[in-house]
């Protein structure tokens, strides 16, 4: 049965360490376990995932009843209900004022007594006054990462139910293929936006090669991004077997289905808040960002220039591709499909 310590049970620790006693020896003596004892060091030293060695040597029993009790008083001040006036205060305060981040706040300062996903479920459930996810220092895009498992199932069920469109053309259903790489010919489509202008860049990313494409479009209105993905389509005509992207009303709306039918495309919506389902597509769009912060007014960008910019990433020696670039790597794909392609003619001839 566990123990609470007392005063008197603290300077006989402090005492017995002093005299050479291990930890078991200890506990046996205040006839506790010996994790009670190694946890009561911890807390005491803040000494938590250091040697034990280490941590003995600045026990203090005064210290260590001083812990103890502003515990007991925080246990006791906020009970149940982790989402006290006092806490509340602390996140809006370090996020407005200090820009900390939930995770600064909840490891930066000692006994905060929530953890890093209840802050942002707080957050992102708007039961913080004058705070909400835009705010925070990523401006929301990693937030819902931290979302529990269940509560973003409940987010994915509340939409797609809405719509069959996404049901019939959900992630879920992409051929194991796709998910791990296999094949060529299979991208992902994003939408790097504009904070000056309705202006933006359609961004696509051959998930095998991870070669880039981008294209300026005017806006996000469905005319728009349709006529912009009608265009790949039409220059990369052959090498494009399905698109995965979002569930934005832009993606999701018939004109833009429409051209995905047309060209004999198949297409597939990730799951709501899961960017993570089009990882390849983000990291592109966080190096397109180094050369057009978010500030950019892509209304004075011209396609020449953002060609450019593409032809300087594309041509980059990476890692993964043992420092061969994507563009290197896309067309030895290309000339492989080539190559295919005309013994099947011969054959057919």
């Amino acid at each position: 049965m566990y123990k609470h310590l007392n005063f008197e049970d603290r300077v006989k620790i402090e005492t017995l360490i002093k005299e050479g006693y291990n930890f078991s020896k200890i506990a046996t003596i205040i006839k506790v376990s010996r994790s009670t004892i190694t946890r009561e060091i911890q807390k005491a030293t803040g000494g938590k995932g250091l040697p034990n060695k280490f941590n003995k040597s600045l026990y203090y029993a005064n210290q260590a009843e001083q812990v103890a009790r502003k515990n007991l008083y925080l246990k006791k001040s906020f009970g149940k209900n982790k989402m006290s006036n006092h806490r509340v205060k602390v996140i809006r305060q370090k996020i407005l004022q200090e820009k900390w981040s939930p995770e600064q706040i909840v490891y930066g300062l000692r006994n905060f007594g929530v953890s890093v996903s209840t802050i942002y479920n707080w957050i992102n459930q708007n039961k913080i006054k004058g705070l909400n996810n835009k705010l925070l220092r990523n401006r929301g895009k990693r937030y819902k990462r931290a979302l529990s498992e269940r509560i973003r199932a409940s987010y994915r069920q509340r939409k797609s139910d809405l719509n069959k469109t996404i049901q019939h053309h959900s992630i879920d259903k992409r051929l194991k293929s796709i998910n791990n790489r296999t094949k060529f010919g299979h991208w992902e489509l994003d939408g790097v936006e504009s904070m000056q202008s309705n202006h933006l860049v359609l961004t696509l990313v051959e998930r095998k090669s991870r070669f880039a494409v981008a294209i300026l479009s005017k806006s996000k209105h469905a005319k728009d991004i349709s006529d912009s993905v009608d265009k790949f389509l039409n220059d990369y005509h052959g090498v494009v077997k399905s698109i995965t992207c979002d569930r934005g009303s832009e993606f999701v709306a018939s004109l833009t289905q429409s051209t995905f039918k047309k060209h004999k495309v198949k297409y597939f919506y990730a799951h709501a808040y899961s960017p993570q389902e089009r990882g390849t597509n983000e990291n592109f769009n966080r190096l397109l960002r180094e050369y057009y912060p978010k500030k950019t007014n892509f209304a004075k960008v011209s396609q020449s220039n953002l060609n450019k910019i593409l032809y300087s990433i594309n041509t980059r020696p990476m890692k993964r591709h043992k420092f061969k670039s994507r563009l290197v790597v896309f067309k030895r794909h290309l000339r492989y499909i080539n190559q295919k392609n005309m013994i099947i003619t011969k054959q057919i001839s």
